[in-house]
């Protein structure tokens, strides 16, 4: 491990500082996991008035509260900003745009139970949304209301962001994904995060919707990918990283050579411009310090150390009928890993991650028009997929039927509602996007 000729001593304190987080960041791990793994899921969703302009979420707390029995959770720079609800099964939260709620499930065995918390926390935040006339939406961003300052939630830290960044971190107030988490053990880290990484090209050709923003069609079919690509690009710290990792350590060096955005300084969050190697070097090993800076790297997959899990990141909030399609399929390639990772690298061979890179970019763009890096290369994904999702005994494999007539129509969510927009202009779109009562009904298992 090198750092450069300059200062010896400094990079052998960064380079101690470096080995001491990777075995800490290890230990935080658990050695054996349960099987099947148990899964989770955070979803966002845009909220916007009449006009599909977005809404301030904040006006539905008290709606909220009225519904359930929540504990209230306030931002700890702003303590007259209420951030959180906290249920027993879900929460939900404030998220970086005043337009966007987010719902987390609890830990899940199986995904009818987080389908079935799903529906009902959605269930009640459209209830709340329509007291004021407003549409929760099954979208992926933002369709009218363009990044702005003052759609931006009055957090610290995302003020901070802002002061580190400048309107790049602005695209974080209109996006809406739908992530799920997923058990991993501490052997299995890094193949998980490569692994994961590597499937987002997949997950974003099948589940890619968010066309529409700023009121006008855009060139992507995935709107939030292709605008947040862009965000610090030389240090690939959105989409996928320039190349696998080959261990815990070296994960924590590279992502260390980034900079470090924001930063607790006595008790406060303020930006930096330093890169978090430089931090080492004064400060040595800090894993709290690495862990905050490490949240602000938002490649396809991350490991996420409070939860030790595989956080898939990719795909955009889904259309309400098929709402557990992007859930069910990062399960599926979890589970199928052992046998999907092999089929990629016969099929597209050594330089497979550099295609897939390639083929990363296309889909963002085209979706499933996109060329694949190999015949049927998505078919044969899918179908080992669903074999592991059938391998947990669940019957979860069935949530994977949207997937695949999306296959089959060679049409992913963006695809249809570009083809919406363009017929029945944005009320078409808002119409097909919203979340109605009558569709928000109890999940069958």
């Amino acid at each position: 491990m090198s750092f450069g000729p300059a200062d010896p001593t400094k990079n052998d304190v960064i380079a101690r500082a470096v080995a001491q987080l990777a075995a800490e960041y290890n230990a935080r791990f658990r050695e054996t996991i349960t099987w099947p793994r148990i899964v989770g899921r955070e979803a966002e969703f845009p909220v916007v008035d009449a006009r599909g302009e977005a809404a301030d979420v904040r006006r539905l707390w008290d709606l909220l509260i009225a519904q359930g029995d929540y504990a209230e959770k306030y931002d700890t720079g702003n303590p007259n900003l209420l951030v959180t609800l906290a249920g027993e099964e879900y929460t939900y939260a404030l998220e970086v745009g005043l337009g966007t709620i987010e719902v987390n499930t609890m830990p899940c065995r199986d995904l009818f139970a987080v389908e079935r918390i799903m529906e009902d926390a959605v269930s009640r935040l459209v209830r709340a949304a329509l007291t004021f006339g407003w549409r929760v939406l099954g979208y992926g961003i933002q369709p009218v209301s363009a990044p702005s300052l003052p759609l931006m939630s009055p957090k610290q830290r995302y003020q901070s962001l802002y002061r580190a960044m400048g309107r790049e971190w602005l695209w974080y107030t209109v996006t809406a994904a739908d992530q799920v988490q997923v058990d991993v053990a501490r052997h299995e880290m890094v193949d998980m995060l490569n692994f994961g990484n590597l499937m987002a090209p997949v997950l974003i050709a099948l589940c890619a919707n968010s066309p529409v923003y700023g009121g006008t069609l855009s060139p992507f079919c995935s709107g939030r990918e292709g605008e947040m690509a862009l965000i610090h690009a030389n240090e690939a710290r959105h989409g996928m990283p320039a190349a696998p990792y080959a261990s815990i350590e070296e994960y924590v060096l590279r992502n260390s050579r980034s900079q470090y955005l924001i930063l607790q300084s006595d008790g406060e969050v303020v930006p930096s411009s330093q890169h978090f190697v430089e931090y080492l070097a004064e400060h040595g090993a800090d894993l709290d310090a690495f862990l905050y800076h490490e949240h602000y790297i938002w490649n396809s997959a991350r490991l996420r150390v409070a939860y030790g899990t595989i956080e898939l990141r990719p795909a955009c909030q889904q259309p309400w009928s098929e709402q557990m399609a992007a859930a069910a399929l990062g399960l599926g390639l979890i589970e199928a890993a052992d046998t999907i990772m092999p089929y990629v690298q016969d099929a597209l061979g050594d330089s497979y991650w550099e295609r897939m890179r390639t083929y990363h970019r296309q889909v963002i763009g085209r979706g499933l028009a996109a060329p694949e890096p190999a015949p049927g290369f998505v078919t044969e994904v899918v179908r080992r997929a669903e074999e592991g999702l059938r391998a947990r005994g669940y019957g979860e494999e069935r949530l994977l039927s949207p997937v695949w007539q999306r296959l089959q129509r060679r049409a992913n969510p963006a695809q249809r509602m570009r083809g919406v927009f363009q017929s029945e202009g944005l009320p078409g779109l808002l119409a097909r996007a919203a979340i109605r009562p009558a569709a928000t009904t109890p999940a069958s298992s």
